[in-house]
């Protein structure tokens, strides 16, 4: 096993103590939502040795091979039990991957009594998501379309910022009221954009085209497809079954997608109205989009960052309050991953962020026609920003 240097470990260096540790597992193969056991190993070493929260260390590779680099500074057991592993090996080139996703609750025009200063804070949301410099935004809930034209095309351009290139999922389906409400922006230029509606839906959610869109890029030589998607809402009793068919859909063409385009590392982010917290996330949405798919949830596969216990919609935001604080913290956002199916691109997280956007100069906005309260927040969620890695390699 050869081992090299590796950047920056945060806060998980470990101490020359050579007490007993549990063991934390690893494999180089990506898996949805890790916990370190040898059944949900972590799928990279670096997030392996900051999620094992032991010192010292006693990590287990599975076989195969690694393309990352370590950088050992206190002792620690490092063990392939079951075959070699090799660090490090055959990379050919780089590039660093910034992506947002970001509900922004900007809701169409006619139901007014549901809106909440939607111009003023698109006029500050894309200024705001400028600054980020990523190289993908995807937002949902920008419903904003010709129908709505009293706001519809000054809305748009407010949240464009420096994003030059960009997908809306425009398209009504049949008995719709509103569109898909999917807005990808980016800094490259999109091609391939397609949107797709979901087969289920439960209630008021009927009224969209709720689904996904697709959009393809190339960055530094790297194909990259990103997805774009906001599932059902609601804890209703059918909504997790409706869910799940979603995301089984989702799912499924993930495959098709990579069967086609091998050579396309694939993203997924959105709004899942699936909490990281429950079961029904490392059940029904582990077995779809990690069984079927194959994708990684980012923050829990990046485990260096303070925030990946943090909350998506929250208590504390004021937006929220407004229309209705059910009192619990949640994840509903998340960004998945995967590397291309040819074995080339491996995609290493490097940092996960959950974002508080406010107004910073003491205004507010205020729910119009029946106003409830009024708020500094940018949106009932909280972004969150994710930084990869991509990784050519020679498998």
């Amino acid at each position: 096993m050869t081992i090299k240097h590796l950047s920056a470990l945060g806060g998980a260096a470990m101490t020359a103590a050579l007490a007993f540790a549990q063991p934390v597992y690893v494999r180089p193969t990506p898996w949805f939502n890790p916990n370190g056991q040898s059944t949900a190993p972590f799928s990279n070493i670096r997030a392996a040795i900051c999620g094992s929260f032991q010192s010292p260390i006693d990590m287990r590779l599975n076989p195969g091979t690694y393309y990352e680099s370590i950088s050992i500074s206190a002792p620690g057991t490092y063990t392939a039990p079951n075959g070699p592993a090799t660090i490090d090996s055959g990379v050919v080139s780089t590039t660093d991957f910034r992506i947002v996703s970001y509900n922004v609750r900007l809701w169409p025009g006619f139901f007014v009594s549901l809106t909440l200063s939607d111009q003023d804070r698109a006029e500050w949301i894309g200024p705001r998501l400028s600054t980020e410099n990523a190289d993908v935004v995807a937002m949902q809930e920008s419903w904003d379309y010709k129908l709505d034209s009293f706001d519809a095309s000054s809305r748009n351009d407010a949240l464009r910022g420096n994003y030059t290139f960009q997908y809306y999922g425009s398209q009504f389906y049949s008995g719709d009221n509103v569109n898909c409400g999917l807005l990808t922006q980016s800094i490259h230029p999109l091609f391939g954009g397609t949107q797709f509606k979901y087969t289920e839906c439960d209630g008021n959610d009927c009224q969209a085209s709720k689904g996904y869109t697709r959009v393809l890029l190339n960055k530094g030589g790297f194909n990259i497809a990103v997805y774009n998607t906001h599932t059902q809402a609601g804890n209703d009793a059918s909504n997790p079954a409706t869910r799940l068919s979603q995301i089984t859909e989702l799912a499924n063409d993930v495959v098709i997608f990579r069967s086609l385009n091998p050579t396309y590392a694939v993203f997924v982010a959105g709004d899942f109205n699936i909490d990281g917290y429950t079961s029904e996330f490392s059940g029904n949405m582990s077995l779809a989009l990690g069984g079927i798919a194959g994708l990684a949830d980012g923050a829990l596969n990046e485990q260096c960052s303070p925030k990946t216990n943090s909350c998506t919609t929250c208590t504390y935001n004021t937006i929220k309050a407004i229309f209705g604080n059910d009192g619990i913290n949640a994840i509903l956002d998340h960004i998945l991953y995967i590397g291309s199916l040819d074995g080339q691109v491996k995609i290493l997280p490097k940092s996960y962020d959950i974002k508080q956007y406010r107004r910073s100069d003491g205004g507010q906005w205020c729910r119009t026609v029946t106003p409830t309260g009024c708020a500094n927040d940018f949106s009932d969620h909280e972004p969150i920003m994710m930084d990869f890695e991509l990784r050519r390699v020679t498998p």
